[in-house]
């Protein structure tokens, strides 16, 4: 017990007593604020995000209304340059003015809007529409080519498509961003289809060179529909269906049938125009309908964390204001030594040693915690709990500090009797006597191991929520749109151009029935290809897939059975050097789109520089029980200052024509993670070489 000087000391000078109260009730406070402080933060952050997306959305709303009348402007000035009369002259005039009121209506919708960054990429949008007029003038006039009419607004309303992936991106809620992916994915078929109408005008009036382009355009816009019906809600989905049924677009399907196959078409460029129209329209019906479905449920996640944010700020001041209403109704105990004593017997963790350390009192509730007796406990050193995984340099810290006069805290963990642990926050302090010296310590401490372990708790959780948040981002609907779009334009260029050797031979009367069959059953692969393409991108990253034994060789002769056609139809020469036939254990399907990535990166290459002698080198080989293939070309190589960023997101050479710059990345990513194989770049003497290096296996002698 405390020596008779000291206990009436304690009686005369409540203060310190006090003092020992309040800073363990400080600590509580503190870690209680703590805790909720970072969930108020959680709730905040995700409220802000929506309220970003709820602002997004609304200027998503104008700038899709936009689109719209620009896609109109721009299928009726197609019509009227392909035309020999003016019958669109009167329609594009009112058109126009519908037009200026939605530029006019965004402008307006900007004034509200909050975030700096975004305003200032749809205000550099709406710039070059300023250049609308210049290019009216030359329209009416006849000066501009129906080519560079399309080009022009097609880039406007691309740019403006893009935007709204980027407004998406930033959900964070899933059934948000699946919401987004029906959404963009329809805006992008929309999209097609009014340059479809444009397109299909000018064939109807004669101009035959936009063919092709007509044929892609009805083929991409299947492909965003059919990525629609994916993830769009399934009354959605039932809707657009019906709409499907409706006559504006069976005479639509009815007329794109027959122009794809040449047949004479009975109706006018007008006629075509209308009944297009009349499609596109309902189309719009399905995208007003998708904007507030989505806007609502924004609205709901919105109102509902709102609703929680709220909550939890009720129920701290709640709390807070419990905690304090406690604090002062044990204050006034402490008017009554022996009702302090008792309670701090009881409830407080806390003992008093001498000078040399030996205990000289113990609280009950420290012999409750530890497991000793206070017989056990009195007259031992108090080096009798520590536990060995504390350091000696905490313990010399805490010795200097109080013999120097001082309070020293800090976290300690200490041992049971029967050899358990507990943590505590430890308040220690010297006590004096009248003459101001040194005659013991005492100890206060809060136990705080259920906190220790949900700080543990916490960390790994956090660092599981970074994993999952990390992956959700690369699955973003923005990325996923692009990185289809990327993966299916390979093989849709090579069913175009497969359809298209099939339409010349059948119009040149060459049919031959073996040889049909033949490029019809490679259609079909690629429709299954492009079909699997999609299940391999949802299933990107789970870690259940498994991986095949499979020669490289057949993986590289995979891809070239996709792009082949494409770079025959392009004079691009391709050169075998197949050194090595070994086997390698992957995941086939992810390392085929590497391969098929790289060749089509290295077409672009040779057709964008116009290489007069276009050629690709593949090469394989072995070397320290690896296996090496190497993609060369002659396009000139990459620029030295480019080398050490090409593997980065969002790098890309092609932003003039629609690269992501995640096409490398992903490549990347397949070959170090998910094969434990490595991928290079580097320049020789003709272009850029991009090396793949990968174990070698035996697995085909395991099976």
């Amino acid at each position: 017990m405390f020596s008779e000087e000291v206990i009436r000391g304690m009686k005369k000078d409540n203060t310190r007593s006090l003092v020992r109260f309040v800073l363990p009730l400080g600590f509580v406070v503190a870690v209680l604020l703590a805790l909720t402080a970072a969930m108020l933060q959680s709730k905040y952050e995700r409220y802000q995000s929506l309220q970003e997306l709820h602002n997004g959305m609304y200027l998503a709303t104008y700038i899709s209304r936009l689109i719209h009348a620009t896609q109109k402007e721009r299928g009726m000035s197609s019509g009227y340059l392909a035309g020999k009369d003016d019958a669109f002259a009167n329609l594009l005039r009112r058109q126009r003015k519908e037009t200026d009121a939605r530029i006019e209506a965004l402008y307006k919708a900007l004034q509200n809007e909050e975030d700096d960054t975004l305003r200032k990429k749809i205000v550099d949008v709406l710039h070059e529409l300023g250049k609308l007029d210049m290019m009216r003038a030359d329209i009416d006039a006849r000066r501009v080519s129906i080519r560079d009419n399309l080009r022009y607004y097609s880039h406007i309303n691309d740019r403006f498509l893009r935007l709204l992936v980027e407004i998406s991106k930033v959900s964070e809620i899933p059934l948000i961003t699946q919401g987004y992916i029906a959404y963009i994915n329809f805006l992008y078929a929309k999209e097609h289809a009014g340059l479809e109408r444009a397109v299909g005008t000018t064939l109807l009036s004669g101009e035959n060179a936009m063919y092709a382009y007509f044929v892609e355009l009805v083929a991409k816009q299947d492909v965003y529909l059919k990525t629609f019906e994916n993830y769009a809600p399934n009354a959605m989905r039932m809707y657009f269906l019906m709409l499907q049924r409706t006559e504006a677009f069976r005479e639509v399907a009815r007329l794109q049938e027959q122009m794809i196959r040449h047949e004479k078409v009975a109706v006018l460029p007008m006629q075509w125009f209308d009944v297009i129209t009349q499609k596109i329209n309902r189309m719009e019906a399905v995208e007003d309908k998708l904007e507030r479905e989505l806007a609502a449920s924004i609205d709901q996640e919105r109102r509902k964390t709102f609703e929680a944010l709220t909550l939890l700020i009720l129920l701290n001041v709640l709390s807070f204001a419990s905690l304090m209403f406690i604090g002062m109704y044990v204050l006034r105990l402490f008017k009554s030594e022996k009702r302090l004593r008792t309670i701090t017997d009881r409830y407080i963790i806390s003992s008093t040693t001498d000078t040399k350390g030996r205990i000289t009192d113990a609280s009950d509730a420290f012999c409750a915690i530890s497991g000793y007796t206070k017989e056990e406990l009195i007259g031992k050193p108090h080096n009798i709990i520590r536990h060995p995984d504390m350091p000696k340099a905490v313990f010399k810290e805490m010795w200097r500090t109080i013999k120097q006069g001082k309070v020293w805290q800090g976290k300690i963990k200490n041992r049971k009797k029967d050899g358990g642990y507990y943590w505590v926050f430890a308040n220690i302090e010297p006590l004096f006597d009248r003459k101001g010296n040194i005659e013991g310590y005492a100890a206060i401490r809060l136990d705080i191991t259920d906190s220790v372990h949900l700080e543990e708790e916490l960390r790994r959780s956090k660092e599981k929520d970074e994993t999952i948040l990390h992956q959700g981002r690369l699955a973003q609907m923005g990325e996923m749109i692009s990185m289809i779009a990327h993966q299916w334009r390979q093989p849709l260029g090579a069913i175009a151009a497969t359809s298209s050797d099939l339409y010349m031979k059948t119009k040149r009367g060459r049919f031959d029935e073996a040889y049909f069959i033949s490029r019809l059953q490679r259609i079909d692969k690629y429709a299954k290809y492009l079909s699997q393409t999609i299940d391999d991108f949802r299933n990107f990253y789970k870690k259940d897939q498994e991986r095949q034994c499979v020669r490289f060789t057949q993986v590289i002769e995979d891809a070239l059975g996709i792009i082949g056609s494409s770079l025959n139809n392009k004079h691009i020469e391709v050169e075998r050097q197949y050194e090595s036939d070994a086997y390698v254990f992957v995941l086939a399907n992810e390392l085929r789109q590497v391969v098929l990535n790289l060749l089509k990166n290295a077409e672009d290459v040779l057709i964008d520089r116009g290489v007069e002698k276009p050629n690709i080198r593949l090469k394989t080989y072995v070397k320290d029980q690896k296996v090496y293939f190497e993609v060369a070309d002659n396009g000139g190589g990459v620029k030295v200052e480019k080398l050490h960023t090409i593997f980065e997101p969002y790098f890309s050479t092609k932003s003039k024509k629609d690269g992501t710059g995640l096409g490398l990345y992903m490549s990347k990513m397949i070959v170090e993670e998910h094969c434990n194989g490595d991928i290079s770049v580097r320049n020789d003497t003709h272009g850029a070489v991009f090396t793949i290096i990968l174990p070698k296996s035996d697995c085909h002698k395991e099976g």
